[in-house]
């Protein structure tokens, strides 16, 4: 369990940047090469660079590797620092929600009217569905780092 907490993301990211290469090479290779194109390649690598973008997201969150201003929580001590991270935590956790609950009822629509790619012919849900799953894990992520903040404030781990 720990190795899937520990590379669950780098997993799923290295899948899809493999896949996501693959089909750009084939495309790539038939187009210049053979002079022939795949018609349904660019589509789907659009679709897998649309996973990876949510899935990354999550472990943008995991490994603290997001864009953000450190200057305002320096200037206060560094406990107090610990609670204005764990505040944005908090705020981002409640932005994941909201997206994640908009984003099923989206993803539930599109499913009941059956809305389907253009060249790949595949449920346009599956697509939607990028933001649910990128924002649940990055919401799961949020959730251990407060979880690190607060054990840091009790004393129990050095930061």
């Amino acid at each position: 369990m720990k190795f899937v907490d520990n590379y669950f993301e780098e997993l799923l990211l290295v899948g899809l940047i493999s896949a996501m290469s693959v089909l750009i090479i084939a495309q790539i290779f038939m187009r210049f090469v053979i002079g022939s194109s795949i018609t349904w390649s660019e589509e789907l690598a659009r679709y897998l660079f649309i996973w990876m973008t949510w899935i990354g997201t999550s472990y943008g969150v995991k490994k603290h590797a997001h864009i953000r201003v450190n200057a305002v929580t320096q200037m206060f001590p560094p406990r107090l620092g610990r609670y204005i991270n764990i505040l944005t935590y908090l705020i981002f956790l409640l932005f994941c929600g909201l997206v994640i609950k908009e984003g099923i009822a989206m993803t539930e629509k599109i499913f009941r009217f059956n809305q389907q790619s253009a060249s790949l012919r595949i449920p346009m849900g599956y697509v939607y569905l990028a933001p649910v799953v990128g924002l649940a894990l990055t919401a799961l992520r949020l959730l251990q780092a407060i979880h690190q903040e607060i054990r840091v404030i009790r004393g129990s781990r050095a930061p």
